[in-house]
Order: C-alpha cells, then sequence, then structure tokens
C-alpha cells in the first residue's frame, strides 16, 4: 500500500517510453510529409489520407483492443503494440507507393489502439486514488516529447540523408523501447497470476460490453471526452494556419508559437493531474469542469482578443503555451476517470469505449473548424463556436454530477 501511495517515477518513465516511441514515429511521419508528397508526386488531400487512415482503424477496434489488453495482460499489449510499430515503420521506410504506407497506416492504428489501454491499466494498478491522475499525467508526458521530438527532428533528418533514412531511425526507436519495457518493467502478481488470468477468462466480450454500457456515469464521461477530442483536434490541426492567416505572423514565428503551444500541451498532463489530486479531493468530475471551464475562456480569449486586437509576439507566444496545456493538458484527469469508473478488471475495454468518442472528435473537429473558417474568411466564428459548444458541454455535464460538487 505505501508503495502505491507514492508517485513512483521509476515505473512512469519505462512505461512513458512507449508513448514517446509512438509519438516520435506518427508525429515525426507526418513531418516528413513534404518529402514523401514530393517522391510521389501526391495531391494535398491524398497526403491527407495517411492521418485519417491512422485513426480510422485505432478508432474502430479501440473497444476490441481493450479488451484484448485486458486477457493479455498490460506488459505485453505494451510490448506487442511498441514491437509492432516499429517493424511497421521499417516497412514504411522501403515501401515502393504510397497506396502500400496507407496500408502499413492501418495496421499501425491496429496496433496503437493497443498501447493506450495496456498502459491506462498499468497506472491504474500500481497506484492509488491519492495521485493516480498524477501519475497518469506524467505518463501521458512521454506521448508529447516524443511527439515534439519527432516533429521536429526527423525533418532535420530528412533534409540530411532522405525521409527514408529518417524513418528507419524513428523506428530503430519503438523496437529498442520494446526491449527496453521487456527488461525493465516487471507486472504485478496481481496481474500476472494465474488467479487474474481466470478472472479475465470467466467475464466474455459481452458481458464486458453490458457491464459498461450498464455504467451510465462511465458513458457520461465518455461522451465529455468526444468535445475535449474536438478541442484537441482542431486546435493543433490548424494552429499555424490560424497564426499565419489572421495573425499575420511568419511561418517561423508560427511553428515556434506551434512548439510552445506543444510545450503547454506536454506540462498540462502532469500538472493539471497533481491540481485535481491535491486541490480538488481526488474529484474527476470537478477536474473535468474545471478543465471544460478553462477551454471555454480560452476559447473565448482567441475570439475576442487573439482575433480582434493588434497584439504583441509575445503576448501571442504566451497565448500559444495557454491554448495547449488547456486543449492538450487535460488526457490525464480524464483517463483516470475512465479507468476508475471502469474498475481493474475491464479498465481496459472502459479506455477503449472512450477512446472511440475522444477520436471521433479528434477525426471530425478539424474539417468543421476549418469550413466555419472559410465561411467567414477567418477563424474568429470557429474559435465563437468552439466557445459555445464547450461551455454548454461544460454546463451540461456539471448540472449532472452537481451532486458530486
Amino acid at each position: 500500500m505505501a508503495e502505491k501511495n507514492k508517485l513512483q517515477y521509476k515505473f512512469l518513465f519505462i512505461i512513458s517510453t512507449a508513448y514517446l516511441a509512438v509519438d516520435i514515429n506518427m508525429q515525426g511521419f507526418l513531418a516528413l510529409m513534404p518529402f514523401v508528397r514530393e517522391e510521389f508526386a501526391l495531391s494535398s488531400s491524398r497526403a491527407g489520407l495517411y492521418s485519417s487512415s491512422y485513426f480510422f482503424l485505432a478508432t474502430a477496434v479501440a473497444i476490441f483492443s481493450g479488451r484484448i489488453v485486458d486477457q493479455i495482460g498490460s506488459k505485453t499489449g505494451i510490448v506487442v503494440g511498441t514491437i509492432s510499430i516499429g517493424v511497421l515503420m521499417l516497412l514504411h521506410a522501403v515501401s515502393p507507393n504510397f497506396t502500400l504506407i496507407l496500408i502499413l497506416a492501418l495496421l499501425i492504428g491496429l496496433f496503437f489502439s493497443i498501447i493506450t489501454p495496456a498502459l491506462n491499466k498499468a497506472v491504474m494498478q500500481r497506484t492509488l486514488p491519492e495521485n493516480r491522475a498524477t501519475s497518469m499525467g506524467v505518463m501521458q508526458m512521454g506521448g508529447g516529447i516524443g511527439g515534439f521530438t519527432g516533429a521536429v527532428f526527423l525533418p532535420y533528418l530528412g533534409e540530411q540523408f532522405g525521409w527514408r533514412t529518417a524513418v528507419v531511425f524513428s523506428a530503430l526507436i519503438a523496437l529498442l523501447v520494446g526491449v527496453f519495457i521487456i527488461i525493465f518493467f516487471n507486472e504485478k502478481s496481481s496481474e500476472a497470476g494465474s488467479d487474474g488470468v481466470v478472472r479475465r477468462q470467466q467475464i466474455s466480450f459481452k458481458e464486458s460490453i453490458t457491464a459498461l454500457f450498464k455504467n451510465k456515469d462511465l458513458l457520461l464521461f465518455s461522451l465529455f471526452g468526444l468535445l475535449l477530442g474536438f478541442n484537441s483536434g482542431a486546435v493543433p490541426a490548424h494552429y499555424t494556419l490560424y497564426l499565419t492567416q489572421d495573425a499575420f505572423l511568419s511561418r517561423t514565428a508560427a511553428g515556434f508559437a506551434f512548439g510552445l503551444l506543444q510545450i503547454g500541451g506536454i506540462l498540462g498532463r502532469p500538472l493539471m493531474g497533481y491540481l485535481n489530486d491535491k486541490f480538488l479531493d481526488g474529484s474527476r468530475p470537478k477536474g473535468l469542469m474545471a478543465v471544460g471551464l478553462f477551454l471555454t475562456l480560452v476559447m473565448f480569449y482567441y475570439y475576442r482578443f487573439m482575433s480582434g486586437f493588434d497584439l504583441s509576439l509575445q503576448t501571442i507566444y504566451l497565448s500559444s503555451f495557454v491554448i495547449g496545456f488547456a486543449s492538450l493538458g487535460w488526457m490525464g484527469i480524464y483517463f483516470t476517470a475512465v479507468i476508475e469508473l471502469s474498475g481493474e478488471e475491464l479498465a481496459g475495454i472502459g479506455t477503449g469505449l472512450s477512446l472511440v468518442f475522444v477520436r471521433l472528435g479528434v477525426l471530425l473537429s478539424p474539417p468543421l473548424f476549418g469550413l466555419l473558417a472559410d465561411l467567414n474568411n477567418s477563424y474568429q466564428l470557429s474559435w465563437l463556436v468552439m466557445g459555445l459548444l464547450t461551455g454548454i458541454s461544460t454546463l451540461v455535464f456539471t448540472y449532472v454530477y452537481k451532486d458530486n460538487f
């Protein structure tokens, strides 16, 4: 019990490397897309199919992947997912055409869908509620750091040695991380023991799904995840376009601001979790209500001030950090709520269910956010609608959980 009550930095570092490896490859390959587009003479719409292919299958199989994790355990799920992604990225590097790369992206989405439930389940089993959101946020920092590193470093390697060599480099990182986790991540006996295996086998997939859909709190939190996915999908997808089009920043300045947005998201994950654990009595409804209100204020700030006044470059940079903190920093609190509502035995499949809603938001919001900008010839309407949607959803969520405050 005492071990669980402490923040286990060694354990969190070990498992966070899986997120780091995955996001180095995902965000890094997206950053390499100009090189890929040039080699295969792709249109913009065809190039954009890569991200859609990746998230399509990851979303479609999320619940089934969560179920698999509940059966095979967190360590096996992390190792299989990470090593498989490394192998598939190596195949990217030798692909003769873009069609094959799209097929590989589908398969990567399949294995990526295993990693998040496996990591969440590991955190559920090794922590207590007193520091669980903080632990979840610290673990998820690996993804933010990996995405930032891949987006910055892989294009440099692409310029120097070609995009295929850069992809080989990132793929090898994933393979090495898989081996690292095999060696250093020790599962608890409660998960790996024969009793645990028997319990998982006794609960069928149908029974697991029935139990989740009877859990009204979990369904409501998952619906709120759709809203959070809307924010985390639309903001990064359009941020540099917004800054260059509406704020008249240079591409270099907009790129730096985007980097600050990512840093805000990296730091937001553990800090939001810490604030929830220490200052909101570990109440996940209170934590997500605070996230929703904060997001609402940030969206209205961008609508009213960022889009209405000629602000200094320093103010824009600070605002970029804040919007990254708000739009990407909620993941620790959210997934902590999901695994606690699901329970240890169904933490994997519960995570899968919630990911369906989050990823739907990530998939749907960028085109809708951009459509509003096209209709208004600026992003001001986009910020306003996002602020209204976030605010109304947060008020509804707060009303439903008013007895928990």
